[in-house]
């Protein structure tokens, strides 16, 4: 029997994640980076049709990116880009196993640019909560906690990858 394609595509997910995990490259710019912008372009989100919600993730991001780099923002730094290349959200019903087949998933690409545009870092950043980590499947609201609580594991990610 073929295995459901939901179950197959975060199966090929999570497999990607952590073979970029284990392939990370560049390592990270350091504590000392001065930040002097952060963008977040949901245009690939708004292009796979993921409506309002890209809005919510672009502001929830920007927000917790700047409470991530206090410490770091400074005039003139360096300029963190986050370009959203996937947010997915399947149906969750409750259930006592979470196989990844209800865990809510955020990709993105995080460049670093230098103040002459000089690309200094470029990491590729997948993020993954288990959908039951926001509550009951029948609370009020758990879809927003379910974006909400991504959006602060993606931004925690991307801090780490950047600053170590």
């Amino acid at each position: 029997m073929a295995e459901p394609p939901a179950t197959r595509r975060h199966f090929v997910l999570a497999a990607t994640a952590l073979l970029l995990a284990g392939c990370q490259t560049i390592p990270p710019l350091g504590p000392g980076t001065a930040i002097g912008a952060i963008r977040v372009d949901v245009s690939r989100l708004v292009e796979l049709g993921v409506g309002p919600r890209a809005g919510v993730v672009k502001a929830g991001l920007e927000q917790e990116l700047a409470r991530g780099f206090a410490g770091q923002r400074q005039d003139g730094g360096a300029t963190l880009t986050v370009a959203l290349r996937g947010l997915t959200m399947p149906t969750y019903v409750g259930g006592d196993i979470d196989d990844g087949a209800t865990s809510d998933y955020l990709d993105s690409l995080v460049t670093v640019t230098g103040r002459k545009g000089e690309v200094l870092a470029t990491y590729p950043v997948l993020s993954m909560n288990a959908a039951s980590d926001s509550g009951a499947w029948f609370s009020p609201g758990i879809d927003q906690r379910r974006v909400e609580r991504l959006i602060v594991n993606h931004a925690a990610w991307i801090r780490k990858m950047v600053l170590g």
